[in-house]
């Protein structure tokens, strides 16, 4: 067993008073203050530094020079998670852009091969299109925007013991198709989306949980038409993913959004790409050339193709802009990602995450109490650094 003491604890919600975290077999097994028993085999005293859940990026498309797209593999799955790791992101749903049909089973067989060998960090997947609007595509491929077959669906939502979360254009796909998908227990966002504000409202009563990257390929808040924004923020349930790098969107449009929004319902995201971690230069998406330029990735337009920063980063920018407290900053990066999956607890599943209490996954995060900097990383009880 390891013993991690002397922490200020924030447990997903909160701050908590002084305990020991007691961790067996890659799980939490308690917090206590009692006195150490002779079960422990190793102490760590984290000298009042602060320790967190650590963070779940819920579209995270590569690093460590793999793109998943490219190539959907474990090999590129460890690629990612190495290079993401060292940035707190202990879980993830590896995200799969619009593309081609034949990389889906590609993909599909990797993510269950990964599953069943317990790969740490893999959460499912996620289905980032194909079934968007042409007309918000932002970077994703045109050609191979489509409208859902049954055999797609099926192979799509085939995933078991793990979360699937697939992001549509709900104005593109009828009620029925909608029932049907959230029928096999996945989570569909709407993105890459001109829905209207009456669109995404009825999206929003099917049963469609979020936004994916809220305020980027979307239809935007205007004085006649709220469009997917102004749906989002006004509807109290709905989730949405963030990018929060100042590029995609403006800082003082996220400080207006925590305004009017429960900030429980903001979950960051990265949607970073190949990359990361490395000193790439460029890297493809299909045919389409991208250039690593001022920490941003774009095409030989302009368009911003995902993003190049990690969840930790995103955090930081939170803080740094001072637009949300550190109690609210913190369940961004991961109590609320896990919510909105259902995997913190508040359903019955196998791995719940997002929380430090008795049970769940010992995934966390050491952060320096003065500078907030990264001084450790624990995945699944494996101190990583």
């Amino acid at each position: 067993m390891l013993c991690l003491k002397n922490a200020r604890i924030f447990d997903g919600i909160s701050f908590i008073k002084k305990k020991n975290i007691i961790i067996s077999e890659g799980t939490i097994k308690d917090l206590s203050n009692r006195k150490i028993n002779k079960n422990i085999n190793k102490e760590i005293d984290l000298k009042e530094n602060i320790i967190a859940p650590g963070f779940i990026d819920i579209q995270l498309n590569g690093g460590g020079g793999a793109f998943f797209n490219e190539t959907p593999t474990q090999a590129a799955l460890l690629k990612i998670s190495r290079a993401h790791i060292l940035h707190g992101t202990t879980s993830f749903l590896p995200t799969l852009i619009t593309d081609d049909y034949s990389k889906i089973p590609l993909a599909v067989q990797t993510i269950n091969k990964c599953i069943s060998e317990k790969m740490p960090g893999i959460l499912g997947i996620h289905f980032e299109g194909p079934f968007i609007s042409k007309e918000k595509n932002g970077i994703h491929a045109k050609q191979f925007i489509r409208t859902p077959s049954l055999e797609e669906i099926k192979l799509m939502t085939s995933l078991k013991n793990c979360k699937t979360l697939i992001t549509i254009a709900p104005e593109i796909m009828g009620s029925d198709q909608i029932k049907s998908l959230l029928k096999k227990n996945i989570t569909i966002f709407a993105g890459h989306t001109n829905a209207s504000f009456n669109q995404m409202n009825n999206a929003f009563d099917l049963g469609i949980k979020g936004v994916t990257h809220l305020f980027n390929a979307c239809s935007q808040f205007g004085s006649r038409e709220p469009g997917v924004v102004g749906a989002f923020l006004l509807n109290d349930k709905a989730w949405c993913g963030i990018i929060a790098d100042g590029l995609h969107v403006s800082f003082d449009s996220l400080r207006l959004a925590f305004k009017i929004k429960n900030r429980n319902k903001f979950i960051l995201v990265s949607d970073t790409m190949a990359p990361f971690g490395t000193n790439m230069k460029n890297f493809f998406i299909n045919d389409n050339e991208i250039f690593v330029r001022d920490g941003k990735y774009v095409n030989s337009d302009g368009t911003l193709a995902g993003a190049a920063l990690s969840i930790y980063e995103a955090f930081k920018n939170l803080i740094k802009n001072k637009l949300v407290s550190l109690e609210e900053a913190l369940p961004m990066t991961s109590t609320n990602a896990a919510e909105c999956l259902e995997i913190d607890g508040s359903h019955k599943h196998s791995m719940m995450r997002g929380r430090i209490l008795p049970g769940f996954a010992a995934d966390l995060v050491v952060l320096d109490k003065s500078n907030l900097k990264i001084k450790n990383v624990i995945q699944s009880g494996k101190i990583i650094f």
